[in-house]
């Protein structure tokens, strides 16, 4: 009988020929039409968010594998798709300070303290806006200007739904662009980087929350940052077809939920943290066993 050996590598597992800087920069490309929309809406202000996040991403990085004694100074591109992500669920208004801390715990905390690209079992931007939303609510929390004349305004303004889609300025940079969100989602399953099982499974069960709900069935940004870009990351998610389906459904639902009776609007990312902790058991009980005879 031959004898095989088989090399077992960490994840995220790739197929021969396609190596993680390729990956990631199909996904920095993706990203682009939602960089460019956040830009046009919000001007330098964005600039100046993703530019932070995106430094701080490579300089922590960096940092840290000279402080495990790697060799090269950046191992891959995932520090730059990580700190653009980051900018893109950033709101304008805070301060720079915010971001680049959250680019620090996001590299260092959630992704290096746990081994590094696909050893982290929560979702690192998700988990680092809900870090700073805990740390400093007031900080992040959208400036009031008077309460009277913004409720009477905002009973007033009908914003068209073409202007929900193309793009409007409301909410953090990468969520004022439904249709940005989704050419970058489109892009990356033509080029085979993700599956469309996740977002769809995600998007749809939002919705019928919305409508069980009685809410407007267009989703806001959030939904769409977070389903094309965190329902299939590959260290988070699970790697099975049918338990695509199931964490894209546990995060809608609990997205729906949590934006609508929770009132919270960064509802979707909580979404996915949670879902993220039962991305083992949905791939425990998805993925198929193998019974193996015992011989004499």
């Amino acid at each position: 009988m031959e004898i095989k050996n088989l090399k077992i590598s960490p994840a995220p597992h790739v197929k021969k020929g396609l190596g993680i800087n390729k990956i990631m920069l199909d996904f920095i490309i993706a990203l682009i039409p939602a960089v460019f929309a956040g830009v046009y809406f919000y001007k330098i202000d964005a600039v100046k968010v993703i530019v932070a996040t995106v430094v701080t991403s490579i300089i922590a990085e960096g940092l840290w594998n000279k402080f495990v004694k790697k060799t090269s100074f950046l191992t891959d591109l995932s520090p730059i798709v990580l700190g653009i992500i980051l900018a893109l669920i950033m709101p304008t208004y805070i301060p720079l300070w915010i971001p680049i801390i959250g680019s620090i715990f996001a590299t260092i905390v959630v992704k290096q303290f746990f081994g590094g690209l696909g050893q982290n079992f929560m979702n690192p931007a998700a988990a680092t806006k809900a870090f700073l939303i805990a740390s400093w609510a007031g900080v992040m929390a959208k400036p009031a200007t008077d309460a009277t004349s913004a409720a009477s305004g905002s009973a007033e303004v009908v914003v068209p739904l073409i202007d929900k889609i193309i793009g409007q300025a409301n909410g953090s940079i990468g969520e004022v662009s439904i249709l940005a969100l989704c050419i970058g989602g489109l892009y990356l399953v033509l080029r085979g980087r993700i599956s469309l099982r996740g977002p769809i499974a995600f998007i749809v069960s939002a919705m019928i929350m919305y409508n069980i709900f009685e809410k407007d069935l267009l989703l806001p940004g959030a939904f769409f940052v977070s389903a094309i870009f965190m329902t299939t990351d590959y260290g988070t998610t699970p790697m099975t077809k049918i338990g695509q389906y199931i964490f894209g459904i546990i995060a809608g639902v609990c997205a729906a939920i949590i934006a609508v009776k929770g009132f919270n609007p960064e509802g979707p990312y909580y979404a996915i943290i949670i879902s993220n902790l039962f991305t083992p058991l949905i791939e425990y009980f998805t993925t198929k066993k193998i019974k193996i005879k015992k011989e004499a």
